[in-house]
């Protein structure tokens, strides 16, 4: 979406003219990790991930390969 974001919450989405890099130095850093360039995730959400993807129900997210040691970091303690 190029300098738009789609935010997904659990009951509708909401699109805004900002770049995801804004985004994410809004959120908690406790809470949220961003897995791609693409995409960030609220911790509390996942279900499930491996080296390459994570997943929010049946959704699966790629995990980019320049955050896949951040998240693995940050995604293992507790």
């Amino acid at each position: 979406l190029k300098d738009y974001v789609k935010i997904v919450l659990t009951t509708r989405q909401i699109i805004t003219k900002q770049t995801i890099s804004t985004v994410e130095e809004m959120l908690p850093l406790h809470e949220f990790v961003r897995v791609h360039r693409s995409f960030i995730v609220n911790r509390k959400k996942l279900d499930s991930f491996h080296s390459h993807a994570v997943f929010i129900g049946k959704e699966e997210i790629p995990i980019g390969p320049l955050f896949r040691l951040e998240v693995a970091r940050r995604l293992v303690q507790p």
